[in-house]
């Protein structure tokens, strides 16, 4: 990643079933999970009871690829003088490091090792029984009323400052942040509210024995501000009161294969927590010796190590989200590891006014997939500043997790939508979705439009029907609410845009005069009875 994070390509591959991932570093398989003693009927042995609600919620089942690798295998090639790194539940199988061709000739004459990839013997699914309670907060009472300062165009351009109206700010979704180090999060104002309200799930470095609030990398920090940060006034995030846990995955001082498996480790570390939404704000492509180099044919999804375990993640309900990398105006100029991985969102970079920066990477993947899927702002984005201030800074480093925040709080008024569905209602909300391309691909998604385009109920709706008739309409409608709800109510009416375009009282149910400013067209109509918030279409003639 180095300080650039997204790095120049060399036309150098090794051999697919060269293992060697790096100098004195190899990859071995596992053939099986024979003898482990789990069972998938038995998750609670292996996943928290939160990673499991997540599955039920979405009726995502649990299978092979989720249980532990065999313990006696890894113990036994440690006996043999095996110093073991990174072990992946996912892939079935370890990084060995500081040994040579020898030891690893001798691990893969055991019989439990490989050099092929490892896939489940079966397709035998467990699926949850639907779990109890709420997976997620309810939304806020009341509107927020944010002042996002140096965050307003970032966070309007996709029309997140209507969801948090709506009272959607991504209370109770989990979110990972995997990354270099997040300098000094812990004495920033950005972040005061979420380290006091015990948001900060937790930290865990999966490099070294340091602090991630201690490493010099500032970039994981940056990151997060534009999710998390809540500074009223100065700067709030796409997901200010969401819950994070932070890892460190990335090595600033080298690029190598290892950190593609430290990430995997660390996304099934997330897995099994719990997590939500994962952000990854790095990819790869050239590492440190071009014989460990990858080329354009290698973003096919499947051929890199991270990309095969970042496909996975929705399927184990969560959504992973990813920098589409910053080689725009490079001859390499294309998406990076992990941004091929199927079924993830790949965020490239916009400034203000919805044009592409000229350094956010193209798509599509090798085998003619859409990348990115969407965008977000990523030229002068608003950040929190290392010192205590505020800057701006550039990269789809910021896009992505712009737009992962924004995934979060949506996500929080539909929590029994499966994560595949959610990613794909976003990529139908971008503004070029009947156009999409190698560069913008969907385009900007209108988070305010998703909501609506959704079918679910919303997590604050009331049941019952909210009737307006005649819809189509002229001047004049009748309404009225489900429920015990007769008395002086609110109404707003938006645009498709998401822009608010005028507010009246009016005695329901009862007949309501339409508002002569509005012209002909769709629009959101909105009663909020205080104990809840009824919606519907209308269309004006």
């Amino acid at each position: 990643m180095k300080l650039k994070l997204f790095l120049l390509i060399l036309l150098v591959t090794p051999m697919l079933n060269a293992q060697e991932i790096a100098d004195s570093v190899f990859w071995v398989y596992f053939t099986d999970k024979d003898g482990t003693g789990y069972q998938i009927s038995n998750p609670e042995e292996f996943l928290s009871e939160r990673s499991i609600n997540r599955r039920a919620w979405q009726e995502v089942g649990i299978d092979h690829r989720d249980m532990p690798v065999n313990s006696d295998y890894v113990q036994e090639l440690k006996d043999m003088g095996v110093e073991v790194r990174h072990v992946s539940r996912w892939l079935n199988g370890l990084v060995m490091i500081n040994a040579d061709s020898a030891l690893y000739q001798q691990v893969l004459d055991k019989s439990f090792t490989d050099t092929l990839a490892w896939s489940p013997p079966t397709n035998d699914l467990y699926i949850p029984p639907k779990a109890a309670g709420e997976r997620f907060s309810p939304p806020l009472e009341a509107s927020p009323d944010f002042n996002y300062g140096i965050a307003s165009e970032q966070v309007t351009m996709l029309k997140m400052d209507y969801v948090h109206e709506m009272g959607y700010t991504g209370k109770g979704v989990w979110i990972a942040v995997l990354d270099a180090g997040f300098f000094n999060v812990d004495s920033l104002p950005s972040f005061e509210p979420m380290i006091a309200e015990g948001r900060l799930l937790g930290t865990r470095n999966f490099v070294n024995d340091k602090h991630v609030f201690r490493q010099s990398s500032t970039h994981g920090m940056n990151v997060l501000s534009t999710m998390a940060g809540e500074w009223d006034g100065y700067m709030v995030g796409t997901a200010p009161h969401a819950s994070y846990l932070l890892c460190m995955t990335e090595n600033s001082d080298q690029e190598t294969r290892i950190e593609e498996i430290a990430w995997i480790e660390a996304a099934e570390y997330a897995d099994s927590l719990g997590i939500d939404v994962i952000n990854t704000s790095l990819g790869y492509s050239n590492m440190d010796g071009e014989a460990y180099d990858y080329t354009y044919s290698d973003m096919d999804g499947k051929t890199t190590f991270i990309s095969r375990a970042a496909s996975l993640t929705a399927s184990r309900g969560m959504i992973a989200v990813n920098s589409a990398g910053n080689e725009g105006n490079d001859p390499w100029y294309y998406i990076t590891a992990p941004a091929d991985a199927t079924h993830i969102l790949t965020v490239g970079a916009v400034d203000s006014t919805n044009n592409i920066g000229a350094f956010s990477s193209r798509g599509p993947s090798f085998d003619a997939r859409v990348k990115p899927d969407v965008t977000a702002m990523g030229v002068a984005s608003g950040v929190q500043y290392q010192t205590g201030g505020l800057a701006r800074g550039s990269g789809t480093s910021f896009s992505s997790p712009i737009l992962a925040g924004s995934v979060a709080s949506l996500w929080q008024a539909y929590p029994d939508l499966p994560a595949k569905e959610m990613i794909h209602f976003v990529r139908q909300g971008g503004d070029r979705l009947k156009n999409p391309d190698s560069t913008y691909g969907f385009g900007l998604p209108n988070f305010f439009r998703i909501y609506f385009g959704i079918t679910n109920v919303p997590k604050r709706s009331i049941p019952g029907r909210l009737e307006i008739y005649p819809n189509p309409a002229r001047e004049m409608i009748m309404i009225k609410v489900p429920g015990q709800h007769a008395g002086m109510q609110t109404l707003g009416f938006y645009d498709f845009s998401g822009r608010k375009v005028h507010v009246m009282q009016t005695e329901l149910p009862g007949q309501v005069y339409l508002p002569g400013e509005l012209a002909s067209g769709i629009y959101i109509l909105e009663i909020n009875t205080g104990s809840g918030v009824y919606r519907s279409r209308l269309i004006i003639e």
